[in-house]
């Protein structure tokens, strides 16, 4: 630890100094860099845009089976049955 105290002093003195990364300077590799951050930029909306789809798919589906399953059941319900029909259960076991 006191060997670094010096080294950090002797590069202040230098002018070289502890130097940030810049994220605006121009790099050789940054064209690739950018276009691969754009490719990535453009799978994200694509995937949100079908899951959006998606979700409103589910959503109309979600409401067509339940309005499916109260028509069954008011239907069930509705059914009039003549005097004296013995009520059969459909989910009883024969066997």
């Amino acid at each position: 630890m006191l060997c670094i105290w010096p080294l950090l002093f002797i590069l202040m003195l230098n002018g070289q100094g502890l130097v940030a990364a810049d994220p605006v300077t121009d790099l050789p590799g940054s064209l690739e860099q950018n276009d691969w951050c754009d490719e990535h930029n453009t799978i994200h909306k694509r995937l949100d845009t079908i899951q959006e789809q998606v979700e409103k798919t589910v959503d109309l589906l979600d409401s067509e089976v339940k309005s499916l399953l109260n028509t069954i059941s008011e239907t069930a319900w509705n059914v009039p049955l003549a005097p004296g029909t013995p009520l059969m259960d459909i989910f009883e076991d024969t066997s």
